[in-house]
């Protein structure tokens, strides 16, 4: 008589008719796992040897995150500083050192011995000058504002341990 499908299925969940690898080889049959204390105990031993392989795994990808965020932040503080000094020579311009002074004060949260701000002036035929003064410049030249930082990662990665990040901003003078 053939078992039907429940049955067999019934079988299975039981572990009725279990074929192990060593019926396969021809060797004695071996149980597939002790059972009681001993089974929970390997499987801690298992659990602990898993948490020991994804630990540092885990540990070097929320270091990486951790630095990109720090990075990214440099990078944006970067940009808004140079736009910040290049807004002021458009408004007033004339005084590169007012205009140094205010994009160095933007960058809030960055180490000032890193950073450097360039200011020259640019007419629209493209030649330019560093003096940015007041008799030289007319309507219609530009201020550009040049601000570099050397941003240095907390845990060297895959980029080395520097990124020169910088911003240029062009504005025309008003």
């Amino acid at each position: 008589m053939e078992p039907t499908r429940r049955t067999h299925l019934l079988r299975l969940r039981s572990g009725a008719g279990r074929r192990t690898a060593s019926h396969l080889h021809g060797a004695a049959a071996v149980p597939a796992e002790p059972a009681g204390p001993d089974r929970r105990r390997r499987r801690r031993g298992q659990s602990l040897v898993e948490f020991a392989v994804v630990l540092p795994v885990f540990l070097l990808i929320l270091a990486g995150i951790l630095d990109f965020g720090l990075g990214l932040y440099s990078q944006m503080t970067v940009i808004n500083s140079a736009r910040e000094g290049a807004r002021l020579g458009a408004v007033e311009p004339g005084n590169v050192a007012d205009i140094t002074a205010r994009a160095k004060a933007m960058a809030t949260g960055l180490d000032p011995s890193r950073l450097t701000v360039t200011v020259t002036c640019e007419r629209p035929s493209g030649s330019s000058w560093v003096g940015c003064s007041a008799p030289a410049w007319q309507s219609g030249d530009a201020t550009v504002v040049k601000v570099a930082y050397d941003y240095q990662m907390i845990w060297p990665l895959a980029f080395g341990t520097h990124l020169n990040l910088s911003s240029t901003v062009q504005m025309r003078i008003e």
